[in-house]
This record gives C-alpha cells, sequence and structure tokens, in this order.
C-alpha cells in the first residue's frame, strides 16, 4: 500500500495544531496510509486517534539522564509507530553525522519501528546514483537482514528541496528502480522506496504513481492546502 508522509517539521504552535487536527480528522484516505509527523511536542495529542504517527527526531540511547532529549520507548509508549533518519535538515542545521546516522538507524530498526532512511545526492549530477549507491552501502552494512523488513527509503535529492526546481518524473522513476533493485541483488530483499523531493499540483499524481509513495513538508501544516494537493491522488 502507497504512504503519504505529512512531515510538518516545526512549523505549529498549540492552537494552530489543535485546528489543523479538528480539520485534519475529517479527511477520508483511500486505498493508501497516511503517516502523521507532527513537532514531537504534539505527539501526546494523537496517542488515542487512528493515526499512524512518526517522530521527526529521536535520541538512541534508553531513557535515562539525558537531558532534553526524547528516546524510543517513550515514543513507542505515545503510539508512535514511524520515525525518519537523515533528513538533510538534520543533516545540515544539526550536524548529524553519517555515525548518528548508522546508530539511529540501527536502534529504530531493533526496536521494530517502521523507519524512513533520506537518501539523495547534494547538487545536479549525472552521477546520481553513485552518491546514493555509496550512502546505502554506508549505511545498510552491517545491519541485520530481519531488521530490513522495517526500512522504507526515501529518495531526497537536496537540491530539490523547498524550492522550484522540480525532478523530471522519468528520473525520478529511473532512480527508485536502481535503488530497488541494488538493494534486492545485495540484501537479498525487497523494499519501498518513496520520493521526498518537490511535488506540486502539476507533478503529483505522475510522481505518486511510479513511487510507493511521497513525503509532503511544509504544505502539511495548511489543511486546505493539502486538501487541494491530494485531491489530484486521492478520490
Amino acid at each position: 500500500m502507497k504512504r503519504i508522509i505529512l512531515n510538518q517539521k516545526s512549523y505549529f504552535l498549540y492552537d494552530e495544531m489543535v485546528l489543523f487536527k479538528h480539520e485534519f480528522e475529517k479527511m477520508k484516505f483511500k486505498d493508501c496510509e497516511v503517516v502523521l509527523f507532527p513537532p514531537v511536542i504534539y505527539i501526546p495529542m494523537f496517542r488515542n486517534t487512528d493515526f499512524l504517527l512518526g517522530s521527526q527526531n529521536f535520541y538512541s540511547s534508553k531513557r535515562g539522564s539525558f537531558t532534553g532529549e526524547i528516546n524510543l520507548e517513550q515514543l513507542k509508549d505515545s503510539n508512535v509507530k514511524y520515525t525518519m533518519i537523515a533528513h538533510h535538515e538534520r543533516r545540515k542545521l544539526m550536524n548529524e553525522t553519517s555515525f548518528d546516522t548508522k546508530e539511529k538507524l540501527f536502534k529504530s530498526l531493533n526496536n521494530h519501528f517502521n523507519t524512513l532512511l533520506y537518501i539523495g545526492e547534494n547538487t545536479k549530477t549525472k552521477f546520481a546514483f553513485s552518491h546514493v549507491k555509496r550512502e546505502l552501502n554506508l549505511y545498510l552494512k552491517g545491519l541485520d537482514k530481519n531488521d530490513l523488513k522495517y526500512l522504507s527509503i526515501v529518495y531526497d535529492p537536496n537540491w530539490a528541496i523547498g524550492g522550484y526546481d522540480v525532478v523530471d518524473v522519468n528520473k525520478i522513476s529511473k532512480m527508485i528502480k536502481r535503488i530497488k533493485i541494488y538493494i534486492k541483488n545485495i540484501y537479498h530483499v525487497n523494499i519501498s522506496v518513496l520520493y521526498g523531493g518537490v511535488v506540486n499540483k502539476d507533478n503529483i499524481k505522475s510522481v505518486y504513481d511510479i513511487c510507493d509513495g511521497i513525503v509532503l513538508g511544509k504544505v502539511s501544516t495548511n489543511i486546505n492546502e493539502l486538501r487541494k494537493l491530494l485531491s489530484f491522488i486521492i478520490e
């Protein structure tokens, strides 16, 4: 089943989140899974709902004396089922390293969270898959094959994020197929690959059709714009 990931980042204030929740609960989704990644402070608001919940970040150690951090045990207790790892904003703005990514990836998968691993080239290049392949080799090496069933890849070309530079759908399709084939050949598992770059009303249907799901960012904080955008792919 295809998935629609709503990454709300750090936009909402409390009253805005309450209004969004009220309207979001009215929406109907058919033949897809919608996973909401609210700001972490608002996760408890959705604990007793039927929505699939994700956390944008977590600390890789168990609960204990780690001031200001939230851990996987707390997230699981709050009905969180999904995590995301290696988003470019975490790496660029929060200086998360490859070591941080590998540690978080291992902990998330080992605790059976549905884990979204972001990968993608930093600049436009005809060697994009070489960069993606290096990331896959780095992050997946040493992982237990049985844990990979909880893993999904988000192809997220960093140069096409938050702007208006839309990647050609044929190039997205080719990249997604190459990622799937590569992981199948190396790790002998079938894996879901979602797209996390720019989508809009003009390309969302064609992008949605060639991948296992899409990730929406800021638009997921505007309920009216979200409804309009999703109307192109959800009847």
